[in-house]
């Protein structure tokens, strides 16, 4: 006879597969929209990250546009688009404020506007200027991409780019220590600043009173902020703070030959002359002389026509540079009140005058060159390696000055070239070349300036000859003996010129002090 509770038995095990089966259909679909929870995450953040990145990178591309469009050699330089956009040779003040406009096609950008006309308001500036901008005096002009300046190419899509001066309290640091972060006065940035116990000690510093004025090596922080706003309403505003390389080269004389003893044999040609008075240059009616546009030489200026350094109480270098130059050609050598022939002990520039602030000044030029050539020992460098645009008559037809170091010998010719030139070997020319700007052969014991030859080529502008160097290429202690040598006519001569000189030191780039984003 069979149990009674068999059977039964049997039907309580029944559907517990189904719960099994039902249980972990649940946990796989917990899974599955965890898992679509989890992408979507991702993909916000990955859209987020995009739409930041695209931001970071329109802001930085207006904060590059104005940087480059700062300097004079920029073909957009902002004073050839809007004359006196930046001011030159003088600081921009706290209350002028110039705005970079960059609209979209149709669109309307006025950053500046006061009440509620303002299209990408910009409400940083009363932040870091407390008078806000009613009391500015603003200056706006066109982004190259504005209104798809550039054809077929999608520009970056920041707005606005606002050039201020920078202030302690723009920057929201007391630069002097004196406990208040003055709103009002512009810093400025020197590199050859030293600190309370004289190390050196490059910083932006807040220009003394009078009669102390600007150190000669500074040059004024320029603020350069930048807002960008992306379709889908990002938004970034990045800064920097700027200032231009310059390189403050001053010169005591036309022809400057510093140094422990000179060789000096100059050219005996009857059209070959040595002048310190500013732009007499011009007066020779050689075809390699071309004015500098919108400047003038001033004509109260009149320095040495040589400049030798010599110890004190001693005339030995005067003596040996007057020895060698022909009776008949003293009044070939003019200016400055040291008599004819006109050649003098001079005070060489600050930053010019040992032989390690010599190649500092070298190593500063070749970090910022157009151009540097390092021709193979035993060889020299040519001025075919130029570029056309700093040679006159090349592209374009007048002189773009630029930087060029060459590291080792070269020769200059026939082609008249502009600009600043840095030989650290030998230098030689022919009579038929010549330079606007400023020559620097600064280097080994070996060191000569040389020229060859008749010619009608001149030199406007100022030239510089030191060894600061032994012939195995270590750094003297002092400067050494120097070589001026021209063998034959050697064309027109040297001829001081304040305003090549200016003009060859437009600063090559703005150096980045500070990057930062504000937050929004």
């Amino acid at each position: 006879m069979k149990p009674l509770n068999a059977f039964p038995r049997k039907h309580q095990e029944a559907g517990v597969a189904l719960l099994i089966a039902i249980f972990v259909l649940l946990l796989v679909s917990g899974v599955a929209l965890a898992l679509v929870a989890n992408s979507g995450t991702e993909s916000s953040l990955a859209g987020n990250y995009r739409s930041s990145t695209s931001a970071y990178d329109a802001g930085f591309a207006g904060l590059e546009e104005a940087r480059g469009r700062l300097l004079p050699g920029s073909a957009n330089y902002f004073n050839n688009t809007v004359a006196g956009f930046i001011p030159v040779g003088a600081p921009l003040l706290v209350n002028q404020v110039r705005y970079v406009l960059n609209p979209l096609a149709g669109e309307v950008v006025a950053p500046a506007n006061l009440g509620n006309n303002a299209t990408y308001p910009d409400t940083e500036y009363g932040q870091e200027f407390p008078l806000g901008l009613a009391g500015a005096t603003i200056q706006t002009i066109p982004s190259v991409w504005a209104n798809g300046a550039v054809a077929n190419i999608p520009g970056p899509l920041y707005k606005w780019v606002r050039i201020t001066p920078a202030t302690e309290n723009s920057l929201n640091i007391d630069v002097n220590g004196d406990g208040v972060k003055d709103a009002v006065t512009p810093l400025y940035y020197d590199p050859a600043h030293l600190d309370v116990n004289g190390n050196p000690k490059p910083s932006l510093i807040v220009v003394p009173t009078a009669p102390v004025g600007v150190p000669a090596s500074a040059n004024q922080a320029l603020e350069v902020t930048a807002l960008a706003v992306l379709p889908n309403g990002t938004r970034k505003i990045e800064q920097y703070v700027v200032t231009p390389i310059t390189f403050n080269l001053n010169f005591p004389s036309a022809l400057s030959l510093p140094g422990a003893n000179v060789a000096f044999n100059p050219a005996n040609s009857n059209v070959w002359f040595a002048n310190g008075n500013d732009g007499s240059g011009a007066l020779t009616g050689s075809p390699s002389y071309t004015p500098v546009p919108g400047c003038a030489p001033n004509p109260a200026t009149s320095l040495p026509a040589v400049g030798v350094t010599d110890a004190t109480g001693s005339n030995a270098n005067v003596s040996a540079v007057t020895s060698q130059i022909p009776t008949r050609l003293d009044n070939h050598y003019t200016g400055g009140s040291v008599g004819s022939p006109s050649v003098g002990n001079v005070t060489l520039n600050s930053t010019m005058d040992t032989p390690a602030e010599l190649d500092q000044l070298v190593q500063t030029i070749t970090n910022n060159a157009d151009l540097v050539l390092n021709p193979p020992t035993g060889t020299s460098a040519s001025s075919s390696s130029l570029p056309s645009s700093m040679i006159l008559g090349g592209s374009p037809a007048t002189c773009t000055s630029g930087a060029v170091v060459v590291n080792g010998d070269f020769t200059l010719g026939p082609q008249t070239g502009c600009g600043i030139l840095v030989v650290t070997g030998n230098f030689t020319y022919t009579g038929n070349s010549g330079w606007n700007g400023i020559i620097l052969v600064i280097g080994s014991g070996t060191t000569t300036f040389q020229g060859m030859g008749g010619g009608t080529g001149q030199f406007d502008g100022a030239v510089f000859v030191a060894t600061t160097k032994s012939t195995n290429g270590t750094l003297l202690p002092a400067l050494g003996n120097v070589n001026f040598d021209i063998n034959g006519g050697g064309g027109n001569g040297i001829y001081y010129d304040s305003c090549w000189i200016k003009n060859s030191q437009k600063p090559p780039t703005y150096k980045v002090l500070a990057f930062h984003e504000i937050a929004q």
